[in-house]
């Protein structure tokens, strides 16, 4: 029987290891630098985004083209009881719109100016998924710490339980402090479940931050603790950033279509070029000649004004919003400067001693408890602190290292 036994016993802890290895190499191990790879590769946002380019490009395209000819035949003379080989006249023509005067110059300025201006927006939008997935990460590794931290905790209530248990049958300890390190031990529990819950969705909200259609379970293995960044100048900030670059494209673009619809006002010419048989009277023979023509159309009454009224305004009212978009990004990257700088003295002069502190006194309580110098309200709270200064760290961490990745992203780091 004994044999029996021992055999069950050793055949469960190869089960229960056997599982647990399954569930690890199940799960898929993924940095910080993978996330934010793998959502610019994946994120269907980003690729719609990136399809405006190529529509871009082909109004540029577009633009620089010139305009078709057209070919006109015509009949004159045309009269009731007429031979149509001996009497009818017959022209055939091309008309060629000219498009000169600085007007096809101008269009393709304006077309490479929108060009310039969507990729920027392109870049904007990758800037904004890298920040986003950033944040998102970090979040979720806060989650996962919190959550493994509690079950390391309840692990130990376990083995405090089963001491106090074993404590009690011996009749060394009261009922009511056996009860009290289970009812503890419950609460942990809950903490932790919850903890789990709050992970789990997390990492959810990482992946729909990354744009994956499968939801995979993944190890975050970016350290909560490190991280640093220098600041840089309010100049090299205002050149890196995604919106400057939108907003002085934006300015680029619409001073560029202000001077074609100054060039679209001058006149249109078109040339045209022909041939023209007209039959002799009373022979079978017609004289060939060739046409040629100029033509202008002459800006009288309709001299674009509306539109280069309203190109100039939108020229001004892009100058305004490059001046709006300024104060906005130097405000922005103020502010994220100045979390950086508290969240970091944040974590060297506060969150790291209490961690330590916390860890020590656990410690001292758990030894003076074993040894009897402590009663149990003391070692419950000792360890209670201890948890709650690891939760505290971790969320600490967390926000810090997310205070780096908006610091980053207001200085216009777009990886």
């Amino acid at each position: 029987m004994r044999v029996c036994t021992s055999v069950r016993v050793s055949c469960g802890a190869v089960l229960i290891m056997g599982m647990a290895v399954a569930t690890a190499s199940a799960q898929q191990a993924l940095s910080l630098r993978d996330a934010v790879d793998r959502a610019l590769q994946s994120r269907a946002s980003l690729k719609a985004e990136t399809e405006r380019i190529a529509s871009a490009e082909g109004l540029k395209q577009q633009a620089a083209a010139w305009p078709n000819p057209e070919f006109q035949f015509q009949n004159e003379n045309l009269r009731p009881g007429q031979d149509y080989a001996n009497d009818v006249d017959t022209l055939a023509y091309f008309i060629q719109p000219l498009d000169i005067l600085g007007k096809r110059a101008k269009r393709i300025q304006a077309a490479e100016q929108g060009v310039a201006r969507t990729q920027a927006e392109v870049e904007q939008a990758r800037w904004q998924v890298v920040r986003d997935v950033k944040l998102a990460y970090w979040d979720a590794r806060g989650a996962q710490e919190s959550r493994d931290r509690l079950r390391e905790t309840v692990n130990t209530f376990g083995q405090i339980v089963e001491y106090h248990n074993a404590q009690l049958q011996v009749g060394t300890i009261a009922e009511q402090d056996v009860l009290r390190i289970r009812l503890e031990g419950e609460r942990i529990q809950i903490a932790a479940t919850l903890a789990a819950l709050r992970a789990e969705r997390a990492k959810v909200n990482l992946q729909r931050a990354m744009g994956i259609a499968d939801f995979a379970d993944v190890v975050l293995t970016e350290p909560l603790e490190g991280g640093t960044t220098t600041p840089v100048s309010a100049d090299v900030v205002l050149a890196q950033r995604p919106e400057m670059k939108v907003a002085r494209a934006a300015v680029t673009e619409a001073e560029a279509r202000a001077r074609l619809q100054a060039a679209l006002a001058r006149p249109d010419l078109s040339v045209t070029y022909g041939y023209k048989r007209t039959q002799l009277p009373g022979t079978l023979a017609g004289a060939n000649t060739s046409i040629a023509a100029l033509t202008m159309r002459v800006p009288l009454f309709d001299r674009n004004v509306g539109n280069r009224t309203a190109a100039d305004a939108e020229a001004r009212r892009q100058t305004q919003m490059l001046a709006a978009a300024q104060a906005n990004v130097l405000a922005d990257y103020r502010a994220a400067e100045q979390e950086y700088e508290l969240r970091r003295a944040e974590v060297v002069a506060t969150l790291m001693p209490l961690r330590e502190h916390a860890t020590t006194i656990a410690s001292i309580s758990q030894a003076a408890y074993q040894q009897g110098g402590v009663d149990l309200l003391r070692l419950l709270d000792a360890q209670r602190a201890r948890l709650d200064a690891e939760l505290a760290f971790a969320q600490g961490m967390v926000e810090y290292q997310q205070s780096i990745v908006n610091l980053e992203a207001a200085e216009g780091v777009t990886r």
